[in-house]
Parts: C-alpha cells; structure tokens; sequence
C-alpha cells in the first residue's frame, strides 16, 4: 500500500501546485475543459502504482484478493463510473469505422480478446482484473478520440500523464540525494555512478530509466521546436531531469532510449551539425575511453550474464517455448507468463517476462496478437512519417522509446501501466491525426459539423 499512498500524495501536491501562479498557467491548461477525463485518467493511473508483494505463482493464486488488490479494484470501478456518462451518441462503433480509426479498432480487438481470455486464463481473477482496467483506459482513450477537438484533447493528455510521472521522478531523485535509505538500495550490481541505484516505494530503476529517457527525448524535441526568443529554458529543465533520472536508475535499456531518441531529434532539427560533428566526436570519445565507459555501462557484471541480456534471454526462451504448446489462444491476459512460462522454469517470483511482445503473444495467443501488432506497426508508421516531415515531433517520437522499452522491458504489452496509456494514446492521436501527414479521417458527424459552423 506504501506506494499506492506515496503516489496519490505526490500527485495531490504536484496538481494543487498547478494552481499556484502565473508561473503555472501551462499546467493548468492541460486539463481545461479536460477535468473529468483526466480525473479518470488519474485514478487509473493510480491503481496502477497499487502493487501487492507476491513470493510467487503460488502465493498468488491461493491468495488474489489481498487488500492491495482491492484498493486497485475500488480506484478502477471509481474511473468507470466517471467514465460511462460521458459516452455520447456520436461515440458509436460506426462512425469510428467511418471515420478510419482502424488503430483504435485493432487496439479494441486486442482488449477483447484479452477480456475474453478469462474464460481460459491461467489465473482468471488476475485475467479479469488487467482486463477491467484495460477496457477503463481503453474507453477513456475512445471519449477523447470522438471529441470535436480530439487532437488537443490527446495532446494534452500525452502531456498530462508526463506530468505526473515527472513528479515522481522528481520526487525519486531529490530523496537519492537527501533520504538514500529509502530512495536508494544496492543492489547485486553497482549503479553508473554511485553504489546504489535509485529506488522508491512508487516506482522501479528500470521504470524510472525508461521514462526519464522519454521524458529527455519529449523535452529535446519541444525545445528545438520552439522558436528562438520564445521561452525553452522548461524545456532543458525537463530534458536535465530526465537525463538525471535515467543515470541514476542506471537502467542500459534507459540509456540506450536516450540516446536513440537524442540522435533523433538532432538528425530532424541540426543535421549538419550531428552529422558531422556530434556524431564524430562521441565515436572519438567512446573510442578513447572504451575501457571506462564499459566499466560504467556493464555494472561490474560477468561476460556471461552480459551475453544473455541479464538473464532475459533465459526468460525469452521459457516464454517462446509455452507459446508454442498454445500459440492460438494463449493462457489468459497477464497471466501467461508468471503461471506458466515463469513457472516452468522455477522463476515465477518475477512479476513478468521482460518483453512486453512476447507477454501480449504468451497472453492471448495469434488471435489477440494480431491486432495488437498492427496498432503497434499502424502507430510507429504514423511516427516514423511525422518524424520525416517535422509534424508534431515532440509526440511522434514519444512512439520510439515506448516501443524500446517494449523490448527489454514490460512496456504496453501486458497489463495496464503507464507505458500501456501512453501508448493508448498514441494510437488515438495517430487516427485522429490520420496516419499520413496532412490527411485527417473525417466522419459524417463531422463534416455535418463543420458545414454547420
């Protein structure tokens, strides 16, 4: 419950500090005209950090129900019942086919067969649970799709949901600094820089590299974006606090986000100057200083433990294996990989497979993966082609590292977390948008509408 209470704490003040001055104002727009849609989203948001300590597979079939799991059942069926009343007529299911919104459509395939996975599911009270909150945030991500000004409203709560995540990680590394006893842990392997990694009640390394290195890559993009002798100086702000907090968390896959997203955005706003001197001089640098940056990066780690990714290999292979004893169906939405492949392997006290495709294919097996990797593929196209032409890059590229951390990490493709919103998200304001710049989908309603003003 620590991280349950500490979260909600945290984002009490972070959004009552939206109120506090002028200095706030942009803050304070994200939610205008937004407030019972991001009240929803904050709810679920917060179950989300209410996690119970597990031994294993074991324990948490015979006990599913602990009061931690209840808490996170209270605080989605609250964002449900804040959630229903705002469906309106023109939300159907037909004019989301008219309007071309097929990355919605395949993310909500996804999410049935997830629901209906708990028919067979491993563990059929986790099924459910993961599958009630996906189809909260499922329908939260569709309201803001059929509103009239869909693109702002996603916009805002893009920015909205890398707020509140920023509060955290603020929070994460101002108690590194004062209050390590709680805020920092050593662990087997030694941090970059310090002994111990940084750690909370409320969040992991590996969470808190992630997201800091897509905080940086957000940050930069907005910054270049900006004309100059407009204010960008938040902008460094947030991009130094996410590369604060990915070299602290001391996460490789963090790093590796970072520096793909940075290489991004200096190849769309200053490629002469990444081309020929940014990337020559860090080749130079890694070159001459090999030995001390390797010994940062590898974290005092054997050859060995390097070569199967630290164990995910070992993991990937367990969960490759169960899929193929049920590639059709798979064994139930977040399910599959604990009660099963983990299990089978005697490593069932990890929450997850590390490997978010890989999760979604074990879950709910070809039939619900399908679409889960066409909304995957839909949404990264829509990106890659934004990034091309400088549209909306401080959005587009948030697509990239989301789906990095897939990789090596839980990500989006499993239960509902913040990656899982985000990239929710993503897929709405790719339909809304429409996947080619330039090209918006329209419906009936809104051609009616806009021939009415």
């Amino acid at each position: 419950m620590i991280g349950f209470l500490t979260t909600g704490a945290i984002w009490a003040i972070a959004i009552m500090m939206t109120r506090a001055g002028a200095w706030a104002r942009p803050l304070r727009r994200l939610s205008r005209g937004l407030g019972k849609e991001h009240s929803i989203l904050v709810l679920l948001l917060l179950a989300s950090h209410s996690r119970a300590s597990r031994t294993g597979a074991e324990d948490t079939l015979a006990n599913p129900f602990v009061l931690e799991v209840i808490a996170r059942g209270v605080l989605v069926v609250a964002a449900l019942a804040l959630l229903v009343p705002l469906f309106t007529p023109h939300a159907r299911l037909a004019n989301v086919v008219r309007g071309k919104r097929y990355g919605m459509l395949a993310l909500g395939l996804y999410f049935a067969v997830a629901a209906l996975s708990t028919l067979w599911s491993a563990s059929a009270p986790n099924t459910a649970g993961k599958a009630l909150e996906i189809g909260v945030a499922f329908g939260l991500v569709w309201v803001l799709v059929m509103r009239d000004d869909a693109i702002e409203a996603l916009k805002s709560t893009l920015k909205f949901v890398l707020f509140l995540e920023t509060s955290l990680i603020v929070v994460a590394m101002l108690g590194f600094l004062v209050l390590p006893s709680v805020f920092s842990e050593e662990l087997s392997r030694p941090g970059f820089l310090f002994r111990g990694t940084m750690i909370a009640p409320f969040g992991g390394p590996n969470g808190f590299s992630a997201v800091g290195a897509m905080l940086a890559s957000f940050s930069a993009a907005h910054f270049f974006q900006t004309p100059r002798g407009r204010r960008r100086g938040h902008w460094v702000a947030l991009f130094s606090i996410g590369t604060l907090a990915t070299v602290l968390s001391s996460g490789r896959q963090g790093v590796i986000i970072w520096m793909m997203g940075l290489a991004i955005v200096l190849l769309i706003y200053r490629r002469e100057l990444f081309i020929l001197v940014i990337a020559p001089g860090a080749a130079l640098f890694v070159f001459f200083s090999w030995d001390v940056l390797w010994g940062i990066v590898s974290r005092d780690q054997v050859s060995g433990s390097l070569s199967t990714l630290t164990g995910r290999t070992t993991l990937w292979a367990a969960g490759w294996e169960a899929f193929l004893l049920q590639p059709l169906t798979g064994y139930g939405f977040g399910a599959g990989s604990r009660f099963v492949a983990l299990r089978a392997i005697g490593r069932d006290y990890l929450t997850h497979i590390h490997n978010g495709f890989l999760e979604a294919l074990i879950g709910v097996g070809i039939v619900g993966f399908v679409p889960f990797i066409y909304a995957v593929f839909r949404t990264l196209g829509w990106s890659i082609r934004h990034l091309a032409r400088r549209v909306e890059v401080p959005f587009a590229i948030l697509a990239i590292p989301l789906t990095m951390q897939n990789v090596f990490g839980l990500g989006f493709g499993a239960w509902f977390n913040t990656n899982l919103m985000l990239f929710a998200l993503l897929v709405g304001l790719a339909d809304a948008m429409g996947v080619k710049p330039g090209k918006k989908p329209t419906t009936r309603l809104g051609r009616r509408r806009a021939y009415a003003r």
